[in-house]
């Protein structure tokens, strides 16, 4: 089965990728790589209007554990 049509958007920073999903609301997913959501999207699972690709974000970093059992950005 092939997914719904959508819109693809690979924002230059992370401010317009934020921009975009507050714009689309639960319309909108965000794509980084290694999920689940393609498969989801192939079967109908999963309906967005938009996905958000952050892969190619520079300013996003990585996220990692905190000794306070938080999470921090490098």
């Amino acid at each position: 089965m092939k997914p719904a049509r959508f819109d693809y958007i690979r924002n230059a920073t992370l401010a317009e990728a934020h921009a975009v999903l507050a714009a689309e609301g639960a319309d909108a997913r965000v794509i980084a790589g290694g999920q689940t959501l393609v498969p989801m999207l192939s079967m109908r699972l999963a309906r967005p209007k938009v996905l958000v690709d952050i892969m190619g974000l520079q300013d996003v970093g990585r996220i990692e554990e905190a000794d306070d059992a938080g999470l921090r950005r490098r």
